[in-house]
C-alpha cells in the first residue's frame, strides 16, 4: 500500500486513474460530511491506495495531528501543525492544501474540503502542487492570491474536469461548489446522489424481503 503522495512522486497520473482515485476520495469525504465531520487536512500524504486500487482517506478532522512534523519535511506532506500550537494561535492544517478561509483562520464548513480536493486532483493530473512556495508564509500567500497555472493541465483532461477544478478552487468561498462534490463524469449524478440511490435500493429490497 502506498500514499497518493508517493504515487505522484513518480509523475502525473493518467486521467482515468486520477479520476478513479478522485471519485473515491469525494465519496469518503461526503460520507464524513453527512456525519458532520470536516476533514480540514486533505492532502496526498493522507490518502492511501491499496494494490487493487482502493482508496482510504486518513486523519479525518485532524484527529491525529497532535505531534510536530519534522521541519525539513516537504510542504506537500507537512507540516500538519500540531494541536499544541493552537495555544499560540497557529492555524491547523497543511499550508499547500488549505482553503483561503482556513489560511485566514475563518469559520470553516465542508467547502474547505472541496477546495483541498480540487488541489489534490490538480496535483494528480499535473504532478505539481497547485500552490507552492519557498516556505509556509509564501505558500499561504499563494493560496490567498495566486492564480493557478491552468496551462499545466494535460491537453487530454476533459473540459468537464477543468470546470470541476475551477469550481472547487474558487478562492471566494461563496462562489465555490457548496453542499455536494460535483460529478466527475458528464451526465452522472454526484457521489452523494449515487450513494443515496444505492441506499434507497437496498432499503426497498430489504422491505420486500421481509
Amino acid at each position: 500500500m502506498e500514499t497518493l503522495a508517493e504515487r505522484i512522486q513518480r509523475g502525473p497520473l493518467p486521467v482515468d486513474e486520477a479520476l478513479s482515485i478522485a471519485k473515491q476520495i469525494c465519496e469518503a469525504l461526503e460520507a464524513a460530511h453527512e456525519k458532520g465531520i470536516i476533514h480540514r487536512d486533505l492532502k496526498p500524504a493522507n490518502v492511501k491506495i491499496t494494490p487493487d486500487g482502493k482508496v482510504k482517506v486518513l486523519d479525518f478532522g485532524l484527529a491525529k495531528a497532535f505531534e510536530s512534523e519534522s521541519a525539513n519535511a516537504a510542504f506537500s506532506n507537512s507540516p500538519t501543525l500540531s494541536m499544541a500550537a493552537t495555544n499560540a494561535g497557529v492555524i491547523l492544517g497543511t499550508a499547500a492544501y488549505m482553503s483561503p478561509e482556513q489560511a485566514k483562520d475563518r469559520q470553516l464548513d465542508r467547502r474547505t474540503d472541496i477546495f483541498a480536493f480540487g488541489a489534490v486532483l490538480y496535483e494528480m493530473l499535473t504532478g505539481q502542487r497547485a500552490f507552492g512556495g519557498e516556505d509556509i508564509s509564501d505558500t499561504l500567500a499563494n493560496v490567498l492570491k495566486m492564480e493557478l497555472a491552468w496551462e499545466r493541465l494535460p491537453a487530454e483532461v476533459p473540459a468537464r474536469i477543468r470546470q470541476v477544478l475551477r469550481a472547487c478552487l474558487q478562492k471566494n468561498v461563496k462562489q465555490r461548489i457548496g453542499d455536494r462534490f460535483p460529478s466527475l463524469r458528464p451526465g452522472k449524478a454526484s457521489c452523494a446522489s449515487r450513494r443515496m440511490a444505492a441506499n434507497r435500493k437496498y432499503s426497498s429490497a430489504s422491505r420486500t424481503a421481509s
